[in-house]
């Protein structure tokens, strides 16, 4: 197993463990992958759609809607943050 192989497995374990709680903790996703919550959660999303795992159809199904409902979330929050700061700044 290469070193790629092995931290697309850990990726995969790490939202298959946290897939029925939203996905995990954004400090505990930094802390273990060195990535942002929105660049974890795209890499995922990636690896469940290439194929490249060993996932039963329904996880790898359950896993989409969790990353697509935070990388959602995020976009909906860093639009309503980016809306306040140009109201403030008018």
């Amino acid at each position: 197993m290469t070193n790629s192989d092995n931290t697309t497995q850990l990726m995969l374990d790490f939202a298959c463990s946290w897939r029925r709680f939203g996905g995990g903790p954004d400090e505990d996703i930094m802390v273990r992958f060195g990535l942002s919550a929105p660049e974890f959660f795209r890499r995922v999303e990636r690896i469940v759609q290439s194929g490249q795992h060993r996932l039963d159809a329904e996880t790898a199904d359950e896993l989409l809607k969790v990353c697509r409902r935070r990388l959602w979330t995020d976009r909906s929050q860093h639009s309503a943050a980016r809306a306040r700061s140009l109201r403030h700044s008018a």
